[in-house]
């Protein structure tokens, strides 16, 4: 089963980024720190029920949208910058029946195509990491929400201050060119701080991976198959979990989440 990876393909999944990694190669839908986990805690800090409307930034393939509707009744609208996410987080949609609750389009986080105070909750995550301005989409995710609302952050937070040498080998070992902009939760507080952001409440998530009950939870029965045996029986993508996971052990005390969450008043 092995010989049947693309010779072409090798480098990719050696070297790609770890997000491209994971979704890509291994075939992960829910990629962001902590997972459903990290997504619980946000969730439970939203008061959310069935007339709340949730605005879900930088959604991807519609997971956690689909999650809090099935779970609240609720209705989202997810946006994300990638043309092909929305469409197969659409026809993921269609195939579920939510797409009475459930709403997907095209949108960049630094510049929400919505008037201000249109949600009752706005959620986001794993996408501070990517922007330069951190501030603007901040700022973006309470304009949208209505005085009261709530808008939260899953971001991955490191434990302590990570020096030069350790971040040359998160880029060289990992490949997660975006953790380069991670910070502590210290530095996260910081950068809320300068947003003006209100009422910040932070939850610390002690580990950034779960186990494969709880991947079975968040993928599914099929998907967690699929990953199951792309991470046994392809080489290539075996081999780099394990590099991976070998290294995120040894620096356990380095990696971990936040959950950001501010009010609007």
């Amino acid at each position: 089963m092995e010989n049947n990876i693309n010779p072409e393909d090798t480098v990719s999944t050696a070297k790609c980024d770890i997000f491209e990694f994971f979704a890509n190669h291994l075939g992960l839908t829910v990629i962001h720190p902590g997972g459903l986990k990290a997504t619980r805690k946000l969730e439970e800090t939203m008061q959310i029920d069935s007339n709340t409307k949730v605005l879900d930034i930088a959604c991807g393939k519609g997971s956690t949208a689909f999650y809090l509707a099935e779970k609240y009744g609720c209705s989202v609208v997810g946006i994300d910058i990638s043309e092909e996410l929305i469409q197969e987080a659409n026809e993921t949609c269609q195939k579920k029946g939510l797409t009475n609750k459930v709403k997907f389009q095209l949108g960049n986080a630094m510049d929400l195509p919505f008037d201000d105070n249109q949600f009752d909750v706005a959620i986001s995550q794993g996408i501070l990491v990517f922007v330069d301005d951190k501030t603007k989409t901040i700022n973006e995710a309470s304009r949208v929400i209505k005085n009261g609302g709530k808008a939260g952050w899953v971001e991955l937070s490191w434990k302590k201050e990570p020096d030069e040498n350790f971040l040359d080998k998160v880029f060289n070992v990992l490949r997660a060119y975006c953790l380069m902009n991670a910070r502590t939760y210290e530095g996260w507080k910081k950068v809320f701080e300068r947003a003006n952001a209100h009422n910040l409440v932070i939850i610390k998530g002690k580990t950034i991976t779960g186990n494969f009950f709880e991947t079975l939870n968040e993928e599914g029965i099929v998907n967690t198959i699929k990953i199951t045996f792309n991470s046994i029986f392809k080489s290539e993508v075996r081999n780099r979990l394990k590099i991976m996971g070998k290294f995120v052990e040894e620096n356990s005390d380095y990696f971990g989440y936040g959950v950001y969450v501010i009010e609007k008043t």
